[in-house]
């Protein structure tokens, strides 16, 4: 007869059954994963009431402190007219959010003539809280910008077609930027953005210098 080798002994035992999970780590697992679909509930509820509460901002006025033009020369030399400008935006901001603050900033602030860029400024960021609100300023100006033949359409011919150079007649310009937002809702997690795209139709009035003009029914936001 033939005798079974340790080998053969060993493949004919009985395999031993696999140990059970014990019942602590299945409740870890479970917990663990509870709180995992939970939490994400939680941030989309938290993201969707953070996105439908919008900042407002309504742009109010802006005062033209001087606005001059000025026989010059360019970088390269060249002759021109120039213009100096000098102007503050005032716009009010109120966040609508119930249950978190925002973080403020802003594309800058530029003022055009027929699409040439006559000034510009930025907006000092800042923090708005929960529910609140507040009026934010902005300093606009440009130092000698070149008009390249636009400045005697900003001219009056003097009275009679004397010479010497005329006074500068009201001039249409346009104020545009971008205000951005964003909210930490919930650390780094959830943290919605807001953009507002402003737009106002202005005239610059030499009569009426340092006088603010409404700009509340001047503006497009998108």
């Amino acid at each position: 007869m033939h005798a079974k080798t340790d080998s053969e002994v060993t493949s004919l035992a009985p395999s031993s059954p696999a140990r059970p999970m014990p019942k602590r780590c299945k409740y870890c697992l479970i917990f663990v994963g509870g709180f995992a679909v939970l939490f994400t509930f939680f941030a989309l509820v938290l993201w969707g009431a953070s996105r439908s509460q919008k900042p407002q901002i309504a742009m109010k006025s802006i005062t033209f402190e001087n606005f001059i033009i000025q026989a010059g020369t360019d970088a390269s030399l060249v002759p021109t007219d120039m213009a100096t400008t000098n102007a503050t935006v005032k716009f009010t901001y109120k966040n609508t959010g119930t249950f978190f603050g925002i973080h403020v900033t802003a594309d800058p602030f530029t003022l055009s003539y027929s699409q040439l860029n006559l000034a510009a400024g930025d907006l000092k960021k800042f923090y708005q809280g929960r529910s609140g609100r507040r009026t934010a300023s902005v300093n606009v100006k440009g130092n000698k910008v070149p008009l390249y033949g636009s400045g005697p359409t900003l001219m009056a011919q003097p009275a009679g077609g004397k010479g010497g150079a005329g006074k500068v007649i009201p001039v249409p310009m346009v104020l545009r930027t971008t205000v951005r937002s964003q909210a930490y809702v919930l650390g780094a997690l959830v943290k919605p953005r807001f953009t507002k795209e402003v737009e106002c139709k202005v005239v610059m009035n030499p009569a009426k210098l340092n006088k603010p003009v409404s700009l509340e029914k001047a503006c497009k936001y998108s």
